[in-house]
């Protein structure tokens, strides 16, 4: 058999060499490609499922029932398993439904974030993850503060504003419970409210109730008392009536203040002010000792026109913050 010249050498490239006591191919060796040669390819790896995000995303239950959607251009025949994945770690796998869309239920939830992905496995090993969802489980009942008034103090007011806070974001009621008459109440985002209530004599009972976004739910009742108030304010000045000619004069006027349980107080904000008939008014501004304020140089000057009723009035704030007036006056001749 002749053989041609180009064939001779395609055959010496396939002869086996000696090479230092051991057998070996040379480089043109007769066989398929070497990797990366381009005469092989790689599967493409398996679509994802779709995760279909629930209608609430934070949730007090420890479980999730969870949506998916079945990826089109599967293969016929092959049986596929669809994973489910919670902050990473495999929770679930069960074979891949026919159907095209199909629930995986009861994926177990920890406290705080849940970073769901899902995929599908099958004989060429797990594709790709979807696109991840976030569940934020919550079981923590909603904390109720009351700030003003305490709970079990003594009001002394027709009105009062509650004033709390609670959980970002959750709703808030305020209930009377002698009424069962819900109060109106102004909720802000960062969970502050407050309802204005008015108290009659006596005992209020209210309810307060609070629910967060993932349906945790708490309740407290507070008592608050409204009573008589004696605060009282008495001004007195040391003069009733002055003559013209006897001006300049300088008078004191003098606060007796008590609060609403009818001590002295100490530290009310007083205010004094002396209006003459025919000219601007003057203030004074001091705070109570020990139920007691005064003006010492309140003077009545030598106008233009002094003559008349000079006006001397006085307001005091208590430490609750309960304003008090009261006036008296004198008369220049």
């Amino acid at each position: 058999m002749r053989v041609s010249w180009s064939r001779r050498i395609g055959l010496a490239g396939a002869l086996v060499v000696l090479v230092g006591g051991s057998i070996a191919l040379a480089s043109g060796a007769l066989g398929p490609g070497t990797p990366g040669s381009g005469t092989q390819s790689s599967a493409a790896p398996l679509p994802a499922p779709t995760l279909l995000a629930p209608a609430a995303t934070i949730t007090s239950a420890d479980t999730v029932d969870l949506t998916l959607i079945r990826p089109t251009g599967l293969a016929t025949g092959e049986d596929y398993q669809v994973r489910i994945f919670v902050n990473g770690e495999l929770e679930r796998e069960r074979p891949l439904p026919a159907q095209e869309q199909f629930q995986v239920t009861r994926i177990p939830l920890v406290e705080g974030d849940n970073v769901i992905r899902a995929a599908l496995a099958g004989g060429g090993g797990q594709g790709q993850l979807s696109v991840s969802i976030t569940i934020v489980r919550d079981d923590v009942p909603p904390v109720i503060r009351v700030f003003r008034p305490q709970p079990g103090s003594t009001i002394y007011t027709q009105t009062e504003v509650l004033r709390g806070r609670t959980e970002s974001g959750a709703s808030m009621s305020v209930t009377d419970v002698l009424s069962g008459q819900e109060l109106e109440t102004i909720v802000q985002p960062d969970g502050r409210f407050e309802t204005r209530l008015a108290l009659a004599l006596g005992d209020t009972q209210l309810v307060l109730h609070s629910r967060d976004g993932a349906g945790n739910e708490a309740s407290t009742r507070i008592t608050m008392r409204r009573a008589d108030s004696l605060a009282a304010l008495t001004l007195t000045i040391s003069a009733a009536e002055l003559r013209m000619a006897d001006l300049p004069q300088r008078l004191e006027a003098r606060a007796i203040i008590q609060d609403e349980r009818g001590q002295p107080v100490d530290g009310a904000a007083v205010t004094f002010s002396l209006s003459p008939p025919n000219a601007a008014t003057m203030t004074y501004r001091t705070s109570s000792v020990a139920g007691r304020a005064t003006w010492p140089e309140m003077d009545i000057a030598n106008l233009d026109d002094p003559l008349g009723t000079w006006l001397v009035t006085v307001l005091a704030v208590l430490p609750s913050g309960a304003e008090l007036r009261d006036d008296e006056s004198l008369t220049v001749r």
